[in-house]
């Protein structure tokens, strides 16, 4: 049953201004009388009227500052698309976002986006790096206020709002079990990942080297770190290839897809691959039988969830979850 803040008012016994004042934690309320009101309202499963928040917030701007690190790689192609259609969503709440983007991976750069931030903006949605300075300034943030969203890689050990993005460690396992039965349970592998201090692309990799362990026939040659970039994961695989001969199966666990793939045509070898991610590189390489599988993570889903987020918590002053994790699933080589 739908309830209204004035049903609530007149079922606790109050005005309508205390009911307002106790459902936004604001001072003035005696705590009997506030406990009555946040029991009425849970009972009732009240629910914010959200048309006369669009008309008070479409006077106002809720700035969200998106950082990412896309630059280069078309992944995000589909999650800035999943940002901007949330954007036009919550339009009429005064949701605006203001986006950055980088190329790679670097600490320092990210950082000092967070330390320029302009003064309205309270929000954040950002794909971090992984380390104890980067968790201190998310901290830093949700403390001044500030409410900050890890999008696509998460941050051990900070307090930010909500992770948004894709089950790191199960979609490494699930790589693992690809390449098992791939590769019959017999390769020499490589595993190519964008960087280690992502915190996704360290789990991926953990997870797909746990469940390879339990394949006695296949052998890690290497891990080769590509900064999702594909010259660079050109000149890193083709220089892998000629100083170890014998892989015949490499793992694209990042970005840097076409770089490795025309790295192994070049090479004149016959290998398998395999890769992450739904994008026109990929399908295309599954079409010519480049690529045996790929593991895809609905990249607009976590472009829009990360903004959905924070309307939740600003603007319908709902609880959101740590983490929201995209579904996982496989496409495969169609001629297979």
């Amino acid at each position: 049953m739908a309830i209204t803040a004035q049903k609530i008012a007149e079922l606790a016994g109050v005005s309508r201004g205390t009911v307002d004042r106790a459902l936004k934690n604001r001072e003035g309320v005696n705590p009997e009388t506030k406990a009555r009101i946040l029991k009425i309202a849970d009972e009732y499963n009240y629910k914010p009227n959200l048309i006369g928040k669009a008309l008070v917030y479409s006077k106002h701007r809720i700035p969200i500052a998106v950082c990412l690190n896309s630059l280069g790689n078309p992944f995000f192609d589909e999650v800035k698309k999943g940002i901007m259609d949330a954007q036009k969503s919550y339009a009429d709440y005064g949701i605006d976002i203001e986006l950055q983007e980088m190329k790679g991976f670097d600490e320092e750069e990210m950082l000092q986006r967070l330390s320029h931030l302009k003064k309205d903006v309270q929000n954040v949605i950002i794909t971090p790096v992984s380390s104890p300075r980067f968790a201190e300034k998310i901290n830093e943030l949700e403390q001044s206020g500030v409410h900050v969203i890890t999008l696509s890689s998460d941050v051990p050990g900070s307090d930010r709002l909500s992770y948004v993005g894709c089950d790191y460690e199960k979609s490494g396992k699930i790589a693992g079990r690809l390449t098992g039965l791939l590769s019959g349970g017999k390769a020499k592998l490589c595993i190519t990942t964008g960087s280690l201090s992502h915190y996704g692309h360290r789990q991926r990799v953990d997870g797909l080297l746990e469940i390879v362990k339990g394949y006695p026939d296949i052998e890690l040659v290497k891990i080769l770190e590509t900064f999702d970039d594909d010259e660079t994961a050109k000149q890193k695989t083709a220089a892998l290839l000629k100083e170890h001969p014998e892989v015949d199966f490499i793992y694209i666990t990042a970005g840097g897809v076409q770089g490795t793939l025309e790295a192994i045509q070049e090479s004149g070898k016959t290998l398998k691959a395999c890769s992450f991610d739904d994008t026109p590189g990929t399908r295309r390489a599954l079409e010519s039988g480049k690529l045996l599988a790929t593991i895809c993570q609905e990249p607009y889903k976590q472009g829009y969830n990360a903004v959905k987020s924070i309307f939740d918590k600003v603007v319908a002053h709902e609880e959101v979850p740590a983490f929201q994790y995209s579904d996982l699933y496989i496409k495969v080589d169609t001629a297979l």
